[in-house]
């Protein structure tokens, strides 16, 4: 027992303020990767809640608490820095615009997490105090994800390692999520404190912090210290409930298969045209009208974003002809930069701007477009202009295979197919779909990334939206090492990396319910408010019962108390009516 006492001595008592920073900085380099992880994402989280309940109370707290801000965000950094170094045209804006984001994001989970405990010292409701800490977390970086330019990413939200809690996206989408690493980091951080408190030092202190100045002849229950843990019982049933929530990973079932009576086979492609050769002269519309020829055998084929470049409108409609009559059959993403065109829904663009947009040719030419709403900071939204316009709903007609009368039951034997689509860092927002009225069968996303490591957290970022909407989604990413495949129903890596065409039959549930999910239905106030609720529901019954007109700053009133202020009311409402023109005393 002596090492383990001395351990806890050297960590809480004599050397908090270098082994919680050092430890911190540690933890942010691996858990603040550009595809944040579910567990050391947590154990992140439950080490800044112990360090701040052990600093805090402590003289220099703002120096530590700085101190570590910084060496987090310096992690952050490092973890981001061979990515990102290359983002913007020049390294050092790239470095300065990163460490930024990153002591930025930092100052904000810090900030959360002292707010958050400071205000549960005045709470008495353990049930309140349990869950205030996940609520206000999980709130805060849903807030961040529309505050920032670039959404769910470079932010304390994991994206990877929460195979358990997959299933939650379609009902609580990202929030839940975060509100999982709240929740967690909360039990981890009681089992710590209560491994530093240990079984023999939990004895209630001797005397009263305040000396009470009234008795009335009764014994007077004494105020215990001020605390933020909600008991080991609490944390008991929270861990256990956590638990719980995984057994619905173990029972969904796989993904539908492509040839059965209860799905519609949808073979999908991605349009990866290798490199030129030297010497080479066609255009990259030639290269990407050739390369689809040899895979129009899919039903749906999508080029990596800005594919193609268009100088005049002319040049626009010349390119979709020619798509529209080479490649015979399947549907074609095309995508594409232009100038802004004049225009209402545009007049919100300067002059000299340009769009990046999609549209969907088939064999009688456009039937559906979008444009890119979010852009990349500095690199993009210098000479681009956002849409201010939503995803849309497109209901693809698939003809019968082979004229197959058992396709459907009547005339004209076509089944429908709802799409929809988001361009690359349109996906980092979590709201992106919600404003949508049904649910799609299959996004559209193409991407455009310039390395690996950015290429794979905007994966993790469509299938993740993918998941909430119930949805497949179509990854094709042009850059030189970038992911592509189809994520969603259970469906997690990519086909392959870099270039290089390929096609994939993906079943979609038929008869195909379009209704929206309950995360896409509710959008975020869904689960923020009814979580919300409970933990506002919680703390109001404890101020307005226990605590009494003093409000939270009061000590609580006991029952015996409430029951003498109740009686005293009682004896002023049945006092008796006095007679007119009798003398009435001045006080009751």
């Amino acid at each position: 027992m002596a090492p383990t006492a001395d351990l806890r001595e050297v960590i809480f008592i004599n050397h908090p303020n270098r082994v919680f920073p050092a430890i911190a900085t540690v933890l942010a380099f691996l858990a603040l990767s550009p595809t944040p992880s579910f567990v050391p994402l947590t154990v992140l989280v439950a080490t800044v809640l112990v360090q701040t309940r052990v600093v805090v109370p402590r003289p220099h707290a703002p120096r530590v608490i700085f101190g570590t801000v910084a060496g987090v965000s310096l992690a952050s950094t490092l973890s981001h820095l061979i990515p990102s170094i290359h983002a913007l045209s020049s390294t050092a804006s790239s470095l300065f615009s990163l460490w930024l984001i990153s002591s930025l994001s930092s100052a904000v989970a810090f900030l959360a997490v002292i707010i958050s405990d400071r205000l549960s010292l005045r709470l008495n409701n353990p049930a309140t105090k349990l869950t205030l800490f996940p609520t206000f977390w999980a709130t805060i970086w849903q807030f961040i994800s529309h505050t920032s330019p670039v959404g769910h990413l470079v932010t304390w939200s994991p994206v990877t390692g929460i195979a358990s809690y997959e299933w939650m996206r379609p009902y609580f989408g990202a929030w839940g999520i975060n509100w999982l690493v709240g929740a967690w980091a909360i039990v981890i951080a009681e089992v710590v404190g209560a491994w530093f408190i240990g079984p023999g030092d939990e004895s209630e202190p001797p005397g009263p912090l305040i000396p009470s100045l009234v008795s009335n002849g009764e014994p007077q229950p004494q105020p215990r210290r001020p605390t933020s843990s909600p008991g080991p019982l609490r944390t008991l049933l929270l861990t256990t409930a956590l638990f719980a929530l995984t057994i619905p990973s173990f029972l969904l079932t796989t993904p539908t298969l492509p040839w059965s009576s209860s799905s519609t086979p949808l073979p999908v492609g991605c349009i990866l045209p290798h490199p030129p050769l030297p010497g080479d002269s066609s255009t990259a519309l030639d290269r990407f009208i050739a390369e689809s020829k040899h895979h129009n055998g899919a039903r749906i084929l999508l080029w990596p974003e800005g594919a193609l470049r268009f100088e005049t409108i002319s040049q626009r409609q010349d390119a979709i002809d020619r798509v529209r009559n080479e490649i015979k059959g399947p549907l074609v993403g095309v995508t594409f930069i232009e100038p802004v065109p004049p225009g209402a829904e545009w007049e919100h663009s300067r002059d000299g701007k340009w769009r990046n947009g999609l549209v969907l040719v088939g064999p009688d030419g456009p039937v559906a477009e979008y444009y890119k709403r979010n852009l990349v900071p500095i690199a993009e939204s210098y000479a681009l202009t956002e849409s201010k316009n939503d995803p849309e709903i497109y209901e693809y007609e698939l003809h019968a295979p082979n004229k197959n009368k058992k396709w459907t039951p009547v005339p004209p034997y076509e089944r429908t197919i709802p799409l929809t689509a988001a361009i690359c860092l349109d996906f980092a927002s979590p709201t992106i779909f919600t404003p949508l009225d049904s649910r799609p069968a299959l996004i559209l996303a193409p991407a455009q990334t310039w390395h690996h490591d950015v290429s794979r957290a905007m994966w993790e970022q469509a299938r993740a939206r993918a998941e909430e909407a119930g949805s497949f989604v179509l990854f094709c990413d042009g850059g030189a090492q970038g992911s592509s495949g189809v994520a969603g129903h259970g469906i997690r890596e990519p086909i392959q990396f870099g270039s290089g065409s390929w096609t994939r039959t993906i079943g979609v549930e038929w008869p195909f319910n379009q209704r929206r999910t309950l995360y896409m239905w509710g959008g975020e106030t869904l689960p923020v408010g009814i979580v919300w609720l409970l933990v506002g529901g919680g703390w109001a019954i404890e101020v307005l019962v226990l605590r009494g007109t003093g409000g939270i700053r009061g000590s609580a009133i006991h029952f015996s108390r409430l029951r003498e202020v109740l009686g005293r009311a009682r004896a002023y409402l049945r006092r008796p009516t006095p007679v007119s023109g009798e003398e009435q005393p001045l006080l009751i």
